[in-house]
């Protein structure tokens, strides 16, 4: 009887000495010494995506994205600066909090939501333009056409503003 007595005794005694000895918190314990900043982890993680999404673009269009995988990622780590192993060492870091990672998460959602709103106001941007430019086109188009006489100015071969329009852009009323 006297040993499952002892037996107790002396496991309450390592556990007593474990944690004892251990005078700091496991997050600080666990936590890489090349730790990525959160804020930068944000930016990392939604360039990750970005590129996950567009290799998935390339597979649903039958290019095989096996290989071109690895230097997608390979580039987000280059150019963020960071390597796979301390992404790695940070996510699995982040993970430990779920909170704190579905706080990441949301943040990277958000962020992927402003380069979302950035790039299509930078492409109506370019659409602007390019109607601009057909316009610019247009007109100069119609002020070639034209012939400067000493008394006036004289449409050559009777060319409207119309005409050239369609002549050059095709009638899109149809």
């Amino acid at each position: 009887m006297q040993k499952p007595h002892n037996a107790l005794f002396f496991l309450l005694l390592v556990l007593m000495i474990i944690t004892s000895c251990s005078s700091r918190s496991t997050d600080e314990i666990d936590k890489p010494e090349d730790l990525i900043a959160r804020e930068k982890m944000i930016i990392i993680m939604a360039d990750m995506q970005i590129s996950e999404a567009f290799l998935d673009d390339l597979r649903k269009s039958g290019v095989r994205t096996s290989d071109s995988s690895l230097l997608y990622f390979q580039k987000v780590f280059k150019k963020n600066q960071v390597s796979p192993l301390e992404f790695e060492n940070s996510l699995l870091y982040y993970k430990k909090d779920l909170e704190q990672m579905d706080l990441i998460y949301t943040d990277v959602v958000t962020r992927l939501n402003e380069l979302k709103a950035k790039n299509d106001e930078i492409l109506l941007q370019m659409k602007a333009d390019s109607i601009r430019l057909d316009s610019i086109k247009i007109i100069n188009l119609f002020i070639d056409s034209l012939s400067i006489t000493r008394d006036s100015l004289i449409v050559k071969d009777s060319l409207t503003l119309d005409s050239i329009i369609n002549h050059h852009f095709g009638n899109k009323s149809n």
